[in-house]
Parts: C-alpha cells; sequence; structure tokens
C-alpha cells in the first residue's frame, strides 16, 4: 500500500480523491480488501476501546466494514485523507451500535 492510495491525490484536494474508496465504490473486492488490510489494526483499536468483549469487537467490525463497503461512493465525497475519512467512519459506526445497544438495555429494564 502505498501513501497515493492512503492519502488525497493532491494537496488541499480532499474531495473525491481518495484512490481506494473510489476503487471500492465501484465494487472492486481487491481494492476493499487493501482498504481493510491499511486500516483494520486501528478499526479493531476502536471497536475493542469501545466493545470490552472481542465478541463484540468482533461484531462492531462487521458492521463498520459493511458499512465502508456499502458507503464508499459517499466516503469518497468526505474531506481529509482516507485514513480520517475510514476512522472517522469506524467510531460513528460503533458510537451508533453503542448507543443502540444501551436503548435496548434500557428498554429491558423498564
Amino acid at each position: 500500500m502505498t501513501a497515493a492510495e492512503t492519502e488525497p491525490r493532491s494537496p488541499g484536494d480532499g474531495v473525491g480523491n481518495h484512490l481506494l474508496l473510489e476503487r471500492v465504490a465501484a465494487g472492486d473486492a481487491l481494492a476493499f480488501g487493501a482498504l481493510y488490510d491499511a486500516f483494520t489494526a486501528e478499526t479493531y483499536a476502536i471497536c475493542l476501546w469501545k466493545f470490552a468483549t472481542p465478541s463484540s469487537a468482533d461484531k462492531a467490525m462487521v458492521k463498520i466494514w459493511i458499512f465502508i463497503w456499502s458507503h464508499a461512493a459517499s466516503l469518497n465525497e468526505q474531506t481529509g485523507s482516507t485514513k480520517s475519512v475510514v476512522l472517522s467512519t469506524a467510531w460513528a459506526v460503533t458510537s451508533q451500535r453503542r448507543r443502540s445497544l444501551l436503548q435496548l438495555l434500557t428498554r429491558k429494564a423498564s
């Protein structure tokens, strides 16, 4: 993986210039694998920080990467580096999952 694949192509032009996200948006499974390989450690660290058990972290990882696959075109339009887009997406998806889990638990307690 080169820096060109994980960073915007030209300085100051971060909108729509994420090479791997562009390729993922086009349905390129190899690009998705490269994106996953590049950021799996960081996204899993977010999952472990937010969910104490490995099984919950694993489920969150699946949700993150399905979301990235499904929304690559819109993620590609975000500003910033590919890394910042992927990690902010991971944070948002895990925050949403955690809120859903907390809502479910509070409903059961009522």
